[in-house]
């Protein structure tokens, strides 16, 4: 388990519902998804190690849990550079499980 942290540590996240418009495999990569998604008034390009799980194809329309206010990471892939502003949410140890809303929401709420 991982130390507790305190309610102001937990504040400090942006979790919002995000709706994914577009999604592609990276090439170069067997691992990464780049997801624009729409947060009703921005969007954010996020890269997701998931493609083993999911293909681009049956995460585009579809809506998550996401991390809005993660600082960017950039990373390389060969020649390559790519810039991911947030992140998925994702369960599991050994596979990645998106989590599945029973109610439709709007891309940009917040998620408590």
């Amino acid at each position: 388990m991982k130390p507790q942290v305190t309610i102001d540590n937990l504040g400090k996240l942006d979790l919002r519902v995000g709706e994914v418009v577009e999604a592609s495999e990276v090439e170069g990569s067997a691992k990464l998804l780049k997801l624009i998604v729409s947060f009703g008034d921005f969007e954010k390009i996020i890269y997701s190690g998931i493609r083993k799980w999911y293909s681009s194809e049956s995460l585009t329309g579809r809506k998550f849990i996401f991390i809005v206010n993660l600082a960017p990471r950039t990373f390389k892939i060969g020649a390559n550079e790519f810039t991911s502003e947030g992140m998925i949410l994702a369960a599991g140890e050994d596979e990645a499980v998106l989590y599945q809303f029973d109610k439709d929401l709007t891309p940009g709420t917040n998620v408590h």
